[in-house]
C-alpha cells in the first residue's frame, strides 16, 4: 500500500508550510511566554481560506477533505502547538457540529464569520466537577417559553476567554443523563454569560484557556444545535 501524499496533497502541504514559516513560526516563542493570543494570525488564516477547514464553501468554508485538514493541523503544530489547539477547536468542535446539526439559520449566521476569523468559537463541555463526562454535566438549560435558561460553569475551555460564540453542552433535565443533554449556540454578549481567563499554564500558553459562567442566561430555543439527547 502506498502511503505517499498525492501530488495535490504535496502541493497543499508545501503551501501550508510556506505560510507557517512566514506567518506562524516567527514570534511563536514570544507569544507562548507572554500568553499572547494569535488573533492576527487567525485573521490571516481566514483570508487565505485555511480557517474554513472541511466546512462547505456554501457556508464560507474551504471544503477540505480530511487528509488536507490533517496536513493543515500538522504543519501548524510543527511551529506553534498553541495555534494548533486554537484552530482545531474552532474547526472540529465548533464549526463542524454547527454544519452537521445546526439549523440553516444558525449555519448562515455563524459559519462564514468563523471561517473568516471574524469570530472565534469555543466548545463548552468540561466542568469543575464533571470533567468531560457529558452524562454528568451539572450546567442546566431549563425551558421557559421560547427560551432556555442556562445556569452553571464550564472549566478549562480552549478559546473560552476570547470566543465571540460558545457551543455549550447542558442538561435540560437535571440527572437525566445523556438522553436529556442538548447543545446551544450562545453569543458572548448574551446577558448572564461571562468568562474569565486561566493563566499560568505549563504549556500551550498562547492558546487561550478560560472559564464560562452562566447565571440565568436566556438563550432562544432556536439556538439549539440538533435536538435534545
Amino acid at each position: 500500500m502506498n502511503f505517499d501524499l498525492t501530488d495535490d496533497l504535496q502541493l497543499f502541504q508545501d503551501q501550508i508550510r510556506k505560510f507557517v514559516e512566514r506567518e506562524v513560526a516567527p514570534g511563536a516563542r514570544e507569544r507562548d511566554v507572554g500568553e499572547v493570543f494569535p488573533g492576527e494570525i487567525l485573521r490571516k488564516l481566514g483570508e487565505t481560506g485555511y480557517l474554513g477547514g472541511t466546512v462547505s464553501p456554501e457556508y464560507g468554508g474551504a471544503g477540505m477533505d480530511y487528509l488536507s485538514y490533517g496536513i493543515l493541523i500538522e504543519e501548524i503544530g510543527r511551529a506553534d502547538s498553541s495555534l494548533r489547539s486554537t484552530i482545531s477547536v474552532q474547526l472540529s468542535l465548533v464549526m463542524r457540529p454547527i454544519e452537521i446539526w445546526g439549523s440553516e439559520e444558525i449555519k448562515r449566521r455563524y459559519l462564514p464569520k468563523l471561517a473568516s476569523g471574524e469570530m472565534i468559537g469555543c466548545f463548552g463541555l468540561t466542568e469543575p466537577n464533571a470533567g468531560s463526562d457529558a452524562a454528568a454535566q451539572q450546567t442546566t438549560a431549563i425551558r421557559d417559553g421560547d427560551h432556555y435558561v442556562l445556569n452553571g460553569q464550564k472549566m478549562w475551555i480552549t478559546n473560552g476567554g476570547k470566543a465571540h460564540v460558545a457551543l455549550v453542552i447542558a442538561q435540560t433535565k437535571p440527572g437525566g443523563g445523556t438522553d436529556t443533554i442538548a447543545a446551544f449556540v450562545v453569543d458572548r454578549d448574551t446577558p448572564g454569560f461571562s468568562t474569565a481567563d486561566i493563566h499560568g499554564k505549563l504549556g500551550l500558553r498562547s492558546s487561550n484557556t478560560g472559564q464560562l459562567f452562566f447565571a440565568d442566561c436566556r438563550v432562544p430555543a432556536d439556538r439549539m444545535v440538533g435536538k435534545v439527547g
